[in-house]
């Protein structure tokens, strides 16, 4: 008798938080919108917002609504207030005009646990963001930094080129994409770690495969990034796949650096991690470099 009065005052308990917690989110989100009044936009529900009218074609869901409540409307997505656009006027308006104001990203947990807490391509805009664009425009895509790399370009180019050559030659069936993707991945690879291949010591997987799950995590709806109150649980395991590929990354990332602290020559800096240990050594850069911005950057 005990455990169940125990389970009703428990959800008794869960239901009136909850009820709370919406009629309080409903209060403020009035009391704004009252002195900032919002675009039109689908009512939501409770908890939830307008999550509901989404589904596996969220652009083609979000056309549809666009149609109704015009080119810039807005929506609830669980707490998060979001305003969509969707018409080329628009689009300027917000994206050339006061692209500066929108020019930020909002916190999200891939930020934090995969960008080395918003120290890469997630950090907010700001003197960071600044910083670090300059250091790319300058020390690492610069005219001569790119030239430099021309062989290794060229010397890939070859090595596709002979194996189409000897896939014709014994009559079989290309993939072209895989082969221009893998193309692509071997130069970045090259370009900014001065290898094709870098293996997880762990299950030697490569490092473009630990970088496929981390966007995969990156992409994937979070829950706790929507309804706070149950971003303490990681329901979807979101957060724990992210801190094991952190984990993965950190480690592959600190073997790579390690080795080229080893033959670093300030006269001769090979690839993209050079540059940066470089940075580093001779703070010449308009803020602090240490081995997380390298991390996050080399990313």
């Amino acid at each position: 008798m005990s455990s169940s009065i125990a389970v009703t005052w428990i959800s008794s308990l869960l239901f009136f938080l909850l009820v709370a917690y919406y009629l309080i989110h409903t209060y403020i989100s009035k009391s704004r919108n009252k002195l900032n009044p919002l675009p039109p936009g689908p009512k939501g529900l409770p908890i939830v917002g307008n999550f509901f009218m989404l589904g596996e074609a969220v652009h083609r869901d979000l056309h549809r609504l666009s149609t109704k409540y015009g080119p810039i409307m807005y929506l609830r997505l669980g707490s998060l207030p979001t305003i969509v656009v969707s018409s080329a006027e628009a689009a300027e308006f917000f994206l050339k005009t006061h692209d500066l104001n929108f020019a930020s990203r909002p916190f999200s947990a891939a930020a934090k646990y995969i960008s080395y807490d918003h120290k890469g391509f997630f950090t907010e805009y700001g003197p960071y963001w600044r910083n670090v664009r300059k250091l790319s425009t300058l020390k690492l895509l610069n005219h001569t930094k790119i030239e430099s790399f021309g062989p290794m370009r060229s010397s890939e180019i070859e090595l596709l080129i002979r194996s189409l050559k000897d896939a014709a030659n014994l009559h079989e069936i290309v993939d072209i994409t895989s082969k221009i993707f893998a193309l692509n991945k071997d130069m970045s690879c090259l370009m900014v770690f001065g290898k094709k291949r870098v293996e997880s010591d762990h299950d030697k997987k490569s490092f473009h495969e630990v970088v496929q799950e981390g966007m995969r995590l990156a992409a994937a709806p979070n829950l706790a990034e929507y309804i706070p109150f149950v971003g303490r649980f990681d329901l979807q395991g979101i957060v724990k796949g992210m801190k094991a590929v952190s984990k993965v990354y950190d480690d592959m990332l600190d073997k790579i650096i390690d080795e080229h602290v080893e033959v670093f020559d300030k006269d001769n800096l090979k690839d993209f991690i050079d540059v940066l240990l470089d940075c580093m050594a001779s703070n010449d850069t308009e803020f602090s470099i240490g081995p997380s911005n390298i991390k996050a950057i080399s990313l």
